[in-house]
């Protein structure tokens, strides 16, 4: 496979980029949209083979292929048998393509996302959900904007996780809500900023990124139906909130106020919870806001504990509906569902506060582990260490202009244009940081500027990409 050409599958479920006019409203047409995108000179060079895109900025073409459902559909009409049948998709035909972007509707795109985050496990390759508020028949439209950021970060970036993509901004799947039903700004993440922006220059925010697992891919299936949702109000019926909970309901995502806050002097709804809690079912506490987490610090709250339910922490409702599905989909006993609902499995809940995420870009932590591989006697453990870690140890001493750690660890015998697990050198990283003193340094012991990484770039386009005259004159 070139190197400059990557290879990517378009999924079209349906929604409405692929819609056209008709007597009832706009309606999904079958081959529009694949005729649309080769008639179109952002997504087809003509002296390339079909649909091939125009070089990039970084000289990379994609190549796709127009995978379209037999009947697509409106995204109200979506189902778990369509969740599974897209995970299929992608699995027959993981090998074959570098990344995936399937075009789905609006309305439940973050469902979908969700669930695919759960069910595609082991995930080492992108796949980026996105659609539009506009089709792509109209003359203005939002359609090609969010189909081309997203074929460009699919076929440009590795990052391996069920991504959404709309407007600009690259979202963590299983984190998104719709948030905006006309509005172009669709979806948001409330509890997490987007994996990355596009806009003149793209931005990755690589601290945000799942490592690539180990593990060989697979998909596990979502095939219980047996969960729900219920939103508390002012004044609900105890039998209300018992119907839902009847047999044979399993899992249930009860979505409280404020930060898990929930009528706890209501000793009527608190022994429906008890009794279905009892008998197996796995309660999750969400908060209905947008941002924010439930939390135990007020009474109305904690009550709920005390009767079985358990916390969501700030995930989103739509994650945790799909994540009680998929868990018991699997035949687990009552207590580990219980115990995986309350940890992060695909990053779709953050990490308990006294969780501080580990970092390579202390530089206490840098000097330490730089002078501990410094004193290890010659020995093969000393080759191998050195090999593994100052490669990132380095870039990270690079990005935060540590000029003393970068020549201890070159006194001490670092390759100077070692790659991280990106094939970035720590030139790359000085480069997109701005750190024209660091860069000076690398290229006085000899940092090749001309080094492409996996996605194609240079240092030198690090530097012209984020703007830095400085380290471009350095350069020159």
């Amino acid at each position: 496979m070139q190197t400059d050409i990557a290879r990517l599958l378009l999924l079209y479920t349906g929604g409405t980029i692929g819609m056209m006019p008709s007597e009832r409203g706009y309606t999904p047409v079958s081959g529009y949209l694949e005729r649309q995108l080769e008639a179109m000179p952002q997504f087809h060079d003509k002296t390339m083979p079909r649909l091939t895109t125009p070089p990039s900025r970084f000289g990379k073409r994609i190549r796709y292929d127009v995978l379209e459902y037999a009947h697509p559909i409106d995204s109200a009409y979506m189902d778990v048998q369509d969740w599974v049948q897209i995970a299929h998709l992608i699995e027959q035909h993981y090998d074959a393509y570098d990344a995936f972007v399937i075009l789905h509707g609006t309305d439940t795109m973050a469902y979908t996302a969700s669930a695919l985050s759960f069910m595609l496990e082991d995930l080492a390759k992108t796949v980026i959900l996105t659609g539009s508020q506009i089709p792509l028949s109209q003359s203005s439209n939002d359609a090609i904007e969010n189909l081309l950021g997203a074929m460009t970060l699919a076929g440009h970036y590795e990052i391996p996780e069920v991504c959404l993509f709309f407007r600009g901004h690259l979202y963590r799947g299983n984190r998104t809500q719709k948030v905006d039903a006309a509005g172009l700004q669709a979806f948001d993440s409330g509890n997490l900023p987007p994996l990355a922006t596009t806009g003149t220059h793209i931005q990755v925010d690589w601290d945000l990124i799942r490592s690539v697992p180990r593990k060989p891919f697979r998909v596990q299936t979502i095939t219980n139906r047996d969960v729900a949702a219920v939103r508390i109000f002012p004044g609900i019926r105890a039998d209300a909130l018992a119907n839902f909970l009847k047999p044979p309901i399993q899992g249930l995502v009860l979505e409280t106020y404020g930060s898990g806050n929930f009528p706890a002097n209501r000793l009527d709804l608190m022994e429906v919870l008890r009794l279905a809690t009892e008998r197996g079912v796995v309660i999750v506490n969400c908060t209905q806001c947008h941002k924010g987490m439930v939390n135990s610090d007020y009474a109305a709250g904690s009550a709920l504990y005390d009767v079985g339910v358990i916390s969501g922490s700030d995930m989103t409702p739509e994650a945790t509906l799909t994540k009680l599905a998929y868990l018991l989909s699997q035949d687990l006993p009552t207590d580990e569902i219980k115990q995986q609902m309350q940890r992060s499995l695909r990053g779709e809940r953050s990490e308990p506060q006294n969780q501080t995420r580990f970092s390579f870009r202390e530089r206490a932590f840098l000097d330490s582990v730089a002078r501990t591989i410094s004193s290890i006697a010659s020995s093969d453990d000393k080759v191998h260490l050195e090999r593994t870690l100052y490669p990132v140890l380095l870039c990270a001493a690079s990005e935060i202009g540590d000029l003393e750690g970068i020549q201890r660890m070159l006194d001490d015998g670092a390759d100077i244009n070692a790659r991280d697990y990106n094939g970035r050198t720590p030139l790359h990283v000085a480069a997109a940081a701005g750190q024209a003193h660091t860069v000076q340094l690398l290229l006085q012991h000899g940092a090749s500027p001309l080094v492409a990484d996996r996605s194609g770039r240079t240092p030198i386009d690090e530097a012209h990409l984020h703007q830095h005259p400085d380290v471009i004159a350095l350069f020159k």
